[in-house]
């Protein structure tokens, strides 16, 4: 499985191509691709996926046995996310050279360890909008080709000083270097003209009918095991391709023939940046996309009387895993962590609690977790921060608080979490595949059982 995965991230660079790579692995597994403002008319036993803007996906299989007017079923999600930090192509990406290198200006997004970027070899994937004809059409794009590279200073032009203070500025010293051709470069436009002749002949269009893009550099390594017995995955965007490969690859082996429940794969965009947009996690996109599935099955089922109340009662009987990245022991850092709450590489998937809401476990929905990994074989830990410490957060609350369905936070263990290269335990891959199986197998006879308060 971890080769699996390994095959999944080295094909993507950007979150339009995660998914992109997913909806494909999802279609010729037997999903039927639908699409946003139109009408869904769905089926028992059905496999669908609907994407928006090409960087969310958004996959479920309905259950056999699932039936509106038993009030038994609900949906059973996993959420992921596709974004990564990186670096991103400034709208006018054209800087002034200096001396004979040709440099382009780049955006930093999301919070990552930037100094990890200096002496990678940089390629490029993302979307371009393109003039056909009449039309508009977007493409995608990826250059697995070392296109640009971010040289370090070299240590004899430093001072013992400068090296004990040094901290990168964004600004000043991520310009990657394109080449050293800036004498030949034209004056006009908005991006030096051999970087859009690149893209255009990748593209087989004329560079006169690129009219924006929106590209990610990405480190042209491939993904690779580690280890001397290669326990690691070692490669780039672990956080959060790893959740979002497991709940799409757990999918697809999912078998709703017993199943009362609609089974969800989500992943969104923007994680790393708030959630806050048309694709986040903290838009109406999930909502929309359950209502639509809701009134779709009544609809099919012959309840016609189906309404909001309904849904929302659907919603009461439903559960999400919000699955993104976990810190994992340090070794040389081992203070960093939480004395009793250190989880480790190849140790299994990992609760994430925060009584501050930072995460969106509670003690019910753990226990849920815990039984349905001794049901699926899956060894289960936990981590809290100390303190002292920060506390990031994912989509997990976001989904909860707007959509008012039990939500717990989890993930695996990985290291160098936000490096332009990181790494996780190898067999954790499927355990986190196994669970999300184990998920949508066993969550319906686990909460019927479950003595509320």
């Amino acid at each position: 499985m971890a080769s699996k995965f390994i095959n999944f991230v080295n094909q993507t660079g950007s979150p339009y191509h995660t998914v992109s790579v997913a909806k494909k692995s999802l279609i010729d597994r037997g999903f039927k691709e639908l699409r946003e403002g139109t009408k869904w008319c769905l089926e028992l036993g059905g496999k669908y996926v609907v994407t928006r803007n090409g960087s969310d996906i958004f996959a479920f299989i309905v259950g056999n046995k699932f039936d509106p007017k038993s009030e038994k079923g609900g949906f059973v999600c996993v959420g992921a996310h596709t974004d990564s930090p990186c670096l991103r192509l400034r709208p006018k990406s054209k800087v002034a050279p200096v001396g004979s290198y040709l440099q382009i200006g780049v955006h930093v997004y999301g919070g990552g360890l930037w100094h990890t970027w200096f002496d990678r070899e940089l390629g490029l994937a993302g979307k371009v909008m393109c003039r056909e004809g009449n039309g508009i059409v977007e493409k995608l794009i990826r250059v697995a080709k070392p296109v640009c590279v971010i040289p370090n200073l070299a240590i004899h032009l430093q001072s013992a000083e400068e090296r004990k203070a040094f901290q990168v500025n964004p600004e000043n010293h991520l310009m990657p270097v394109l080449l050293t051709d800036a004498k030949n470069n034209k004056t006009e436009g908005k991006h030096p003209n051999q970087l859009l002749d690149l893209i255009a002949k990748e593209l087989n269009v004329k560079s006169e009918d690129i009219i924006d893009m929106d590209i990610c550099l990405f480190d042209t390594q491939p993904g690779q095991l580690s280890g001397i017995n290669d326990d690691f995955v070692s490669t780039a965007r672990i956080d959060n391709l790893a959740s979002t490969w497991a709940c799409v690859e757990g999918l697809a082996d999912f078998d709703p023939s017993e199943s009362h429940d609609v089974s969800v794969a989500v992943a969104f965009d923007h994680e790393e940046v708030g959630s806050v947009s048309y694709v986040g996690a903290n838009s109406n996109a999930m909502e929309t996309w359950l209502k639509w599935i809701h009134e779709s099955l009544n609809t099919t089922l012959g309840k016609t009387d189906a309404g909001e109340n309904d849904y929302n009662r659907m919603i009461q009987r439903s559960f999400l895993f919000s699955a993104d990245g976990v810190h994992g022991l340090h070794p040389n850092y081992a203070g960093k962590h939480q004395a009793e709450h250190r989880p480790d590489l190849n140790g299994g998937v990992v609760i994430k609690t925060n009584p501050n809401q930072r995460y969106a476990t509670n003690c019910t929905g753990s226990s849920v977790v815990r039984e349905i990994g001794t049901r699926s074989n899956v060894q289960v830990q936990d981590i809290c921060v100390k303190n002292d410490s920060p506390c990031g957060s994912t989509i997990g609350p976001a989904l909860s608080s707007v959509l008012g369905v039990r939500t717990v936070d989890l993930g695996i263990p990985q290291l160098a979490m936000h490096s332009c290269r990181e790494i996780c335990g190898a067999h954790d891959l499927e355990e986190l595949r196994k669970l999300c199986v184990g998920l949508w197998t066993h969550f319906r006879d686990i909460d019927e059982k479950i003595s509320k308060i």
